[in-house]
């Protein structure tokens, strides 16, 4: 049953989850609409390189999951982030053979957009995304593509989301006359939808081509790579990382003070050490050299998240663009909320 629509999301998935310029670590998500009233979408913490036709992904009720964020009243004293959360998981439907995993914190949006969704954090797109004028420079540069386009600005991943890009779609669909199937996410990230794989597919290349050509970006993204060190620890292979760090004077409020996204916060949030030696990252700036104190799978993660962040940080200054980071209230919210613990929880 749903052999073709599950050959799909994994297309998809892998397609989007190929390499570390799109999605660091369990970054990003995918589904696909199986029906009228089922959707396959991402399990959280999972990899997109990991979503098979048998394995990494949930299926739910996803025309429940709409109907209730449409109808819900936000005037009534209710925790709906918790409330949300709780309502998607009640509407997993268990199928034979997949496991018991946790649907996407982001399933909500995924429910209300078109038959195949791509959701991924490129660093090309976050050029833009993590900028002051990110929705000017969109405009500018989308202003003359056939495929419409909207722009949300930073609100919390989960419930608000949802319901921000609900409104930011029906606005677009009663002044255009149909559907935006590009979404640019303020300090966050991008979503392609379409009605194919395909379709989704070359959608989502085409938008970063676009921003590459914008940019004059010709050479490939570096090589992320590390390698096992002394006593179970790992070493960065990445080259850029190692020349951009060495011999730079830097502290520990680099990243404390540039937080660019929520995944920069799950994955590399309180463990970076500069210049020591007692963290999960360490970070020595004489010799450029990054030591891991973790398991293979979360140092992975955490240098495919650093190189995206030093990459986004790096285009936006060579561009003479102004950074556009995060809040304390955006990143207290972040820190302390369920559904990020339990994504990092799974590295361990």
């Amino acid at each position: 049953m749903y052999t073709e629509q599950l050959k799909d999301l994994e297309r998809i998935s892998q397609a989007a989850g190929k390499s570390p310029d799109l999605v660091q670590g369990g970054g990003g998500n995918t589904s696909v609409k199986l029906d009228d009233n089922l959707m396959a979408v991402k399990a959280s913490g999972y990899k997109l390189t990991d979503i098979t036709t048998t394995d990494g992904y949930v299926v739910v009720n996803y025309k429940n999951i709409k109907n209730y964020h449409e109808q819900v009243d936000l005037s009534k004293d209710i925790d709906y982030e918790k409330e949300s959360g709780e309502f998607v998981r009640s509407n997993v439907v268990p199928m034979e053979g997949l496991k018991p995993l946790r649907p996407s914190v982001e399933a909500g949006f995924h429910s209300v957009l078109l038959k195949h969704v791509i959701h991924t954090h490129p660093v090309y797109s976050n050029i833009i995304c993590c900028c002051e004028n990110g929705r000017e420079l969109v405009e500018k540069i989308f202003n003359s593509k056939e495929y419409g386009f909207i722009w949300i600005p930073y609100i919390n991943p989960g419930f608000m989301l949802t319901l921000a890009m609900m409104k930011e779609i029906s606005k677009y669909v009663s002044e255009k006359g149909s559907f935006p199937q590009v979404i640019f996410m303020e300090n966050h990230g991008l979503v392609v939808t379409a009605d194919t794989a395909s379709e989704c597919i070359e959608l989502h290349e085409e938008v970063l081509q676009t921003i590459r050509d914008y940019f004059n970006i010709t050479e490939p993204f570096p090589e992320v790579a590390i390698e096992p060190f002394q006593d179970g620890t790992f070493r960065s292979k990445t080259q850029y990382l190692k020349e951009f760090f060495k011999g730079r004077d830097l502290s520990i409020s680099f990243f404390e003070d540039t937080v660019l996204y929520p995944d920069q916060m799950v994955y590399l949030g309180g463990n970076i050490s500069v210049n020591g030696s007692d963290n999960k990252m360490n970070i020595n700036t004489e010799t450029g050299e990054i030591i891991y104190k973790t398991n293979e799978k979360e140092a992975l993660t955490m240098e495919e998240t650093l190189m995206g962040f030093v990459y986004v940080v790096e285009s936006i200054k060579r561009n003479n663009l102004k950074i556009k980071t995060m809040g304390s209230e955006q990143t207290d919210f972040i820190r302390n909320w369920e559904s990020e613990k339990y994504r990092k929880s799974l590295l361990k």
